[in-house]
């Protein structure tokens, strides 16, 4: 199997898996499906991550406070919706190997913001002689608090899983590039980070997908953006907080073979429509003790 080849058979795999998930009920309530592949789903762009990103759901983790029962949780769910979701099938497409279930980081985080890696093993049916292939793995975060324009549904192979908006997902990777800054950095007291560079990038195909003349897009990813920096404590003093070391930002995406897609200067221009629109808005400053 090539390159090629196996990166079609983990976007299979991992549709087949969000269809299994949201055929549970119990786990519908529990996680959101967000990240890279929703994102690209949203934009019609067929090249896909492997992994596949969640969010715990703010109300379920509320319910359910103990990690470990947490965990429990999804050992017990998310194998019982794969083995029967694969099951049902005729002919059956996968059977599921193993299904791992791991706290992340595995040291108590400091505000309680652990999470889990949920790893399921696939045995591909209809090649039954493959093997060596990779584990569906879903990142599932913290929960955050999620505004009116958070969540939709998208359908998988008849399934409707529930996802973030495009709105959430605007609003989450600026507050994504701002975690990676020095000044966020010091302030929760965490060693030093790449610069979130493909969030620039991604800015940047969202800004192109709606322009900042849609109003109605941007003024609801304005409101995810603020509910998404309260949640994991994120400052922004203003739109100069974005630029922190920009030469260094610069360098890190350009050198990125995978965003050359998108010029940075493109990127960068991106940025700065969308934080002036930010600004015009009132956003910031934003401040939250630690």
């Amino acid at each position: 199997m090539n390159t090629f080849q196996q990166q079609e058979w983990i976007d299979e795999a991992n549709r087949h898996i969000l269809a299994a998930l949201a055929n549970e009920p119990e786990l519908t309530k529990a996680i959101i499906f967000k990240g890279a592949w929703i994102l690209n789903l949203h934009l019609k762009d067929h090249r896909h991550s492997g992994d596949l990103d969640a969010n715990a759901d703010y109300e379920w983790a509320a319910a359910t406070p103990d990690l470990v029962t947490q965990k429990e949780f999804f050992e017990k769910t998310v194998d019982r919706a794969v083995t029967r979701y694969f099951e049902r099938q005729s002919p059956v497409r996968f059977t599921v190997t193993e299904t791992e279930v791991t706290v992340h980081p595995l040291r108590a985080h400091p505000r309680n913001w652990n999470a889990f890696l949920i790893k399921v093993r696939l045995k591909d049916a209809l090649n039954p002689d493959t093997t060596g292939l990779p584990a569906v793995q879903i990142d599932v975060a913290a929960p955050e608090r999620l505004g009116a324009h958070a969540v939709t549904t998208m359908e998988f192979f008849g399934a409707p899983a529930n996802v973030y908006t495009l709105n959430r997902i605007a609003g989450e990777k600026l507050r994504a590039y701002l975690t990676s800054l020095p000044q966020y950095r010091a302030k929760m007291k965490g060693g030093y980070r790449a610069f979130r560079v493909k969030d620039l990038f991604d800015q940047a195909r969202i800004l192109r997908a709606c322009p900042i003349e849609n109003t109605e897009f941007w003024n609801a990813a304005v409101e995810e953006f603020k509910l998404a920096c309260e949640s994991r404590l994120v400052d922004c003093a203003g739109p100069e907080t974005f630029f922190q070391e920009w030469a260094l930002a610069e360098k890190a995406y350009t050198s990125d073979a995978t965003l050359r897609r998108i010029p940075f200067a493109e990127a960068e221009s991106a940025l700065k429509i969308i934080i002036t629109y930010l600004a015009e808005k009132k956003m910031f400053p934003l401040s939250y003790p630690r």
